[in-house]
């Protein structure tokens, strides 16, 4: 009887470094399952070896047999993938529609297709079909683009999905709801899941398997072997307030015509460490885009430091205000290596050669990265290695006011820890003010002081964090803290 999935002896190489050593997998039947493992470890990379695109990665495999539902020889046909960074997995240049169009092996009439594309909307829990499938995927947010991918992955009736964090970008309500179709889509087409993960909990209630990458191996543990406790002590209390370093009056804005934010009226002090949290599609990114000059199409007012923010230049701006993007693969250049993103962006800046070369050095080293990614392309980082190039990048400006749109949500937690810390040590060391855009009410509850609840692009509720977790006046807020 042909296995499920079977791998026998694969060894995956970048250059002469051998990255994953001799695994095997052995699974009878279609289930689901979990694999975990640090950032850096060689889970995506895993992954891609299943679709045969580890070749993009500058890496290459050797195995003795890898067949997937029986079939040996074009085991990658059988095989989808959901990536774990949206908005840098979907062409920027064409439609949704057209996504799905190029997508169909089957080559469908034009009204089947149609039919098909709907449908798989719906089951990923998307609507207005017609106005949806027009967009392009700069017009989407985070959440609606990981589901759009997702749809894409089902179109052609594969018999295994690769989900590599699918959901993490998502908050916790969409969350569930993805993790539920995924479930009916393992039982109801008798297909087998690999979740990737660094969300322990996700992977204990939700797969049968689990799987551990670890010093180049692989292999299988129990559920009683994961220790999720990683947000049971907030250590550092960040509460200082001060004068005021931004302030937004009446803020509106509509993109596409479409109404994203509302009557937005926020203070922000400096010093201070403020949460905007929020289901996909409240208008958290667009708030942070905004304030970073991304949109200047708005109505009211935006000041820093009293002064309208449109009255800065670029360079002005950057040296006092940062954005460290949600899009970790997006935000960097992929034809570049990282030395020399990082080293030429002191033709902006102009800081002393000397001082701001030691200053990368130093900065890597903070945040725990080997000088040696120096030499490597954005492709080839891990997503934990991602976002901290993306903090030194940010930090290099010597900024007083950081944005940090879902710093951690594609993080393992020992990453989220670290960098957690990190940025908690690096705020008070350099009175940095810090306005954290996250769909994570434990990761909002750990780091900041204050949080702005965001429902339809409009401020429901605004206060103390352990204020608003103990007494929440909004129905959406209560949903929130539940999911």
């Amino acid at each position: 009887m042909e296995k499920y999935i079977e791998i026998k002896n694969l060894n995956l190489y970048i250059d002469d470094k051998i990255l994953l050593n001799n695994i095997s997998i052995s699974i009878n039947k279609p289930c689901k399952i979990g694999l975990i493992g640090k950032s850096g470890e060689g889970k995506s990379l895993f992954a891609y070896s299943l679709i045969n695109s580890e070749i993009e990665y500058g890496a290459r495999k050797i195995f003795d047999k890898i067949s997937i539902n029986g079939s040996d020889n074009n085991y990658s046909e059988n095989v989808s993938y959901i990536p774990q960074e949206p908005l840098s997995s979907l062409n920027p240049s064409i439609s949704i529609y057209d996504h799905f169009k190029i997508n169909d092996k089957k080559r469908q009439a034009k009204k089947d297709l149609n039919i098909e594309i709907k449908n798989l909307l719906h089951e990923v829990g998307l609507s207005d079909f017609d106005l949806l499938l027009k967009k392009y995927p700069y017009q989407l947010s985070g959440g609606m683009a990981q589901r759009v991918l997702i749809a894409l992955s089902l179109q052609n009736n594969p018999k295994l999905i690769l989900a590599d964090e699918a959901t993490s970008s998502l908050d916790s309500f969409n969350q569930n709801k993805i993790l539920k179709l995924l479930n009916n889509i393992c039982n109801e087409r008798s297909i087998g899941i690999i979740i990737i993960s660094h969300n322990f909990d996700l992977v204990k209630d939700f797969c049968d398997i689990l799987f551990k990458i670890e010093n180049k191996n692989i292999r299988e543990i129990s559920k009683h072997d994961l220790d999720s406790d990683f947000y049971d002590n907030k250590d550092i209390k960040l509460n200082q307030k001060n004068k005021n370093i931004i302030s937004i009056n009446s803020l509106s804005i509509s993109i596409d015509n479409t109404k994203i934010l509302r009557n937005i009226n926020l203070e922000i002090f400096e010093n201070q460490t403020i949460g905007i949290l929020g289901l996909s599609g409240s208008g958290k990114s667009t708030l942070a885009k905004t304030i970073v000059k991304q949109y200047d199409n708005y109505s009211g007012e935006i000041k820093l430091y009293g002064k309208e923010i449109k009255n800065y230049t670029y360079t002005e701006y950057s040296s006092i205000v940062q954005h460290v993007n949600q899009d970790l693969l997006g935000s960097l250049n992929p034809k570049r290596k990282i030395k020399d993103i990082l080293f030429d962006l002191n033709k902006l800046i102009r800081k002393n050669k000397d001082v701001f070369n030691n200053l990368i050095f130093q900065y890597l080293k903070r945040l725990n990265l080997n000088v040696n990614i120096l030499n490597l392309y954005p492709m080839q980082l891990s997503g934990g290695q991602r976002q901290r190039v993306l903090i030194v990048k940010s930090l290099l400006w010597s900024p007083k006011f950081l944005i940090m749109d879902e710093p951690v949500s594609s993080l393992d937690p020992y990453v989220q820890i670290e960098i957690i810390n990190i940025i908690k040590k690096l705020k008070i060391e350099r009175n940095l003010t810090l306005l954290v855009v996250s769909h994570d009410i434990n990761f909002i509850n750990k780091i900041c002081e204050r949080v702005c609840i965001l429902e339809n692009g409009q401020i429901i509720e605004d206060g103390e964090v352990e204020e608003i977790i103990n007494s929440p006046k909004h129905k959406y807020t209560k949903k929130l803290l539940i999911n």
